[in-house]
Parts: C-alpha cells; structure tokens; sequence
C-alpha cells in the first residue's frame, strides 16, 4: 500500500538519521580517547627521550678519566640569576651531599664554577666567568701557573703570570689543584690572546671559555674523593 510504503520510508530514514547521529556520538569518543591515548603517549615518549639524554650525558662522563674515587652528582640547571653576579641555581643541595667550594663541570669534564650556597635540596654555583671567581690555573703545554677570574661576566682573563714566562696562544688552561675541592686538570678554557707590557711583572692571557653556558641544562658536582 502507498501509505505503508510511504511511512515504512519515513521510518527507515529517521532511524537512519539517528543511527548517524549514534555513530557520530561513539566517534567523536572514540577521538576523544585516542587523542587522550596520543596525549599520554607523547608524554612518555618525552620522558624516554629525556631519560636518553641523560642515560647518554651519564655515559660521556663514565669515559672520562677523573679518578677513580670521585663521586658524582648529577643536577639540573634549575636557574640562572645575572642580576646578583654569575650564578646557576641547581636542585641538589646538603641532603644530597653538596659542601660549599665543591666543583662543578660538565659531562666532558669541563669546568664550570663551584658551589657557594646552598639548601636542603638548592645549590648556588658561582660561574668561573664571575669577577669575584679566582681559580688557581696551569696551562697545559707550557706549564705556566696563574688565577683566572671572571671579566665582569664577558669572558675569562689569566692573571698573576710572571712577566718572563712564555704563554702559547692557542694552548689549553686547566684547573691547577691548589684551591680546596677543586681537583686538578679541569678543562677551563684556550688562550686566544696575551697581553704583556714590559713595565709591568705579571702578564695576563685572555681566555676563550671551553663552555657554552647558555646551553647548560644539566652538570655534574664532584665529590670529595674517599679517604
């Protein structure tokens, strides 16, 4: 009969029309968790990409030959503050072993400052590059000793090196051992000029820090190696 076709017809396109608006209900949850699924697993996926970096900046540093008896500490560059001086504000502090004066260097053994401050679970590090940063140095070709300090956070200068001694540009500075915590043969930087007048019993080298330290993220603290 044309009315029962006619209603039969009407019937099948509303159920039709509602079963659309059913399946476009389950799909949009369907994308609503497989975005939340995506979401958790992007998160993990940065957080392994995160454990690898570090896994990887762990391994650099078991390479390196520092002493056997050294204990390291792994920190994160949780801050810089220029406004006081040449400082970073790391998340490991005395309950993590931190002493004030210890070093800090990088993962390829580079050094960076030492700790001045710190709390239960914050450290300060004044940057070499500071002004008030005196470190005791020796160049490693020519045996030169002298102090590097920091020139006003623009760059480093070696100081107090007698007149008559003869400095290479180009050579590397390092960590001498004479200041406490702080061991010997850290890398500090390359000469890349020398500036002398003979007038005067000390001559004085620019340095070329060996590190970036805008890029920091993380560094290392060395521990007082066991008796």
């Amino acid at each position: 009969m044309p009315f029962l076709t006619f209603f039969q017809s009407v019937d099948q396109r509303v159920f039709s029309f509602l079963n659309f608006f059913v399946n476009l209900k389950n799909l949009n949850q369907e994308n609503k968790t497989l975005l939340s699924e995506n979401q958790e697993l992007q998160g993990e996926n940065l957080k392994l990409k995160e454990a690898s970096l570090e896994n990887e900046l762990l391994r650099e540093r078991l390479e390196l030959a520092l002493p056997d008896k050294n204990n390291l500490i792994l920190a994160d560059v949780a801050g810089y503050l220029p406004q006081s001086g040449q400082y970073f504000l790391i998340n490991k502090g005395f309950d993590d072993g931190l002493r004030e004066g210890l070093a800090a260097v990088t993962a390829n053994n580079f050094f960076v400052g030492k700790v001045v401050e710190l709390g239960s679970h914050w450290a300060k590090i004044l940057l070499m590059i500071d002004s008030d940063s005196l470190v005791s140095v020796i160049s490693q070709e020519s045996r030169v000793r002298g102090a590097i300090k920091g020139d006003h956070g623009l760059g480093l200068v070696m100081e107090m090196v007698p007149i008559d001694s003869t400095l290479q540009v180009g050579e590397s500075v390092l960590t001498s051992g004479l200041n406490n915590n702080l061991p010997k043969g850290l890398l500090v930087g390359r000469i890349s000029a020398i500036e002398k007048k003979e007038s005067e019993i000390f001559q004085r080298a620019i340095l070329e820090p060996a590190v970036d330290f805008s890029g920091l993220e993380q560094i290392f603290i060395l521990l007082p190696a066991a008796p």
